[in-house]
């Protein structure tokens, strides 16, 4: 059996429809960037799809389309990878469609918490930065032991559940000291938020972390307590992989990731390759 054989190379979380969770990732990706440059900045449309909280007509959809407009080149950059990184893993669990779900109830939930609480304040706003907070809180509860290599802690991975707990801390510092910072924290939160909420309602079965109860969920701890071991019984010391030894492997990283491989296993999938390059 080929790797073009095999399911999980191919979108899981398909609806029926065949649209799944990476092609619309993909899709929100490609919509931002549309956005961008039909809407440039400071131009006369960009001024209409901006959500401003007070005194420049307000209109309800700006909600929603202010989610799809960016400050500059850098901005948009940092929130579409982040966008990149992060929805990757969500979308092993959700379809295309609840993948839209996530992002669209994070604009909208983010943009509405900083309105409300920023009803007499003359501010415009602006990006994706919501949607982009929804998909990470999402990637925490379904993929905790994702690690990250940080640029200011080059030496020290990350898990996906510690680096959202530490940002959510950071956005509420810098929401309480920073009262004339140009970043909208309570968008950042309230994207926090919505994106917990939808996972709780559309994928509680699958939630591993839940940040509320501080601990993992016990019927997935027991899971991995009873984990096969699909590396047990290989000769690791044979000249060459052979392909039920592969398959057990791709296996394995399809159901736990590649970071439940343990030294051995990395180094014979990296033989493997190698010689299937020869």
């Amino acid at each position: 059996m080929g790797l073009q054989d095999r399911n999980y190379m191919y979108r899981q979380t398909d609806d029926g429809s065949g649209l799944g969770g990476m092609g619309m990732m993909w899709g929100l990706i490609a919509v931002n960037a549309f956005f961008y440059l039909l809407a440039p900045p400071n131009s006369g449309l960009y001024n209409k799809l901006a959500l401003y909280c007070v005194g420049r007509d307000f209109r309800f959809h700006q909600l929603l389309t202010a989610g799809f407009l960016h400050h500059d080149f850098m901005h948009i950059l940092f929130n579409m990878y982040g966008l990149y990184i992060f929805g990757k893993l969500v979308a092993r669990h959700l379809n295309g469609w609840k993948f839209l779900v996530l992002y669209l109830t994070g604009v909208l939930c983010g943009n509405a918490l900083f309105l409300l609480l920023n009803m007499n304040v003359l501010v415009k706003l602006v990006g994706a930065s919501g949607a982009v907070c929804a998909v990470m809180m999402a990637a925490a509860m379904l993929e905790p032991d994702q690690r990250f290599m940080l640029i200011f802690l080059p030496f020290a991975p990350v898990k996906t559940s510690t680096l959202i707990i530490c940002y959510t801390i950071l956005e509420v510092i810098m929401m309480l000291t920073a009262a004339h910072s140009s970043i909208a924290h309570l968008a950042h939160l309230g994207g926090f938020i919505s994106g917990y909420l939808c996972i709780k309602l559309m994928r509680r079965s699958d939630v591993v972390w839940d940040p509320l109860r501080f601990k993992r969920v016990l019927r997935r701890r027991q899971q991995d307590q009873t984990r096969p071991d699909f590396g047990t019984g290989f000769d690791f010391s044979s000249p060459s992989v052979s392909r039920d030894e592969l398959d057990a492997l791709l296996d394995k990283i399809s159901r736990y990731g590649i970071n439940s491989l343990s030294p051995e296993e990395l180094a014979r999938l990296k033989q493997a390759r190698e010689e299937m390059r020869r």
